[in-house]
């Protein structure tokens, strides 16, 4: 056994880099979303391709949330993980109401308009997650 201990340091990304990292993936959701509101229509595999590209960009907003150590987030206030968790179930819902639609064509344009307030909710939520300038 050596005495030599190596220690590990962990590179991670500058406040600034994170920060634009967070409005990439901002920008990237709102796209996302508008494109799951075009998708009502289409065909399964388009609509929930989507639907698991939002959540994959959701995980990555955690992640920079996590990286950037916001106290905010940490206390899981107002605007916090919750709010993150949040954002993953309003995708689970435009899913399922999708799948309602698909299922009972009678009611497809109440799902649809479901889907599109679950949509602008989503996007009203999204807007009130944000990191620090510091």
């Amino acid at each position: 056994m050596s005495n030599n201990i190596i220690p590990i340091i962990r590179h991670a990304p500058s406040r600034a880099v994170l920060r634009e990292s967070f409005s990439e993936i901002n920008h990237q959701i709102v796209h996302l979303v508008a494109r799951i509101q075009g998708a009502v229509m289409d065909n399964d595999d388009h609509f929930f391709g989507l639907c698991d590209e939002l959540r994959s960009q959701i995980s990555e907003l955690v992640d920079i949330c996590r990286d950037y150590a916001q106290p905010e987030l940490s206390a899981d206030k107002d605007g916090g993980k919750e709010s993150l968790r949040i954002l993953i179930l309003m995708v689970s819902h435009m899913e399922l109401m999708f799948l309602y639609a698909r299922k009972n064509r009678a009611s497809e344009t109440h799902y649809q308009k479901e889907i599109n307030a679950t949509a602008d909710e989503f996007l009203h939520r999204q807007a009130r997650i944000g990191i620090g300038r510091a």
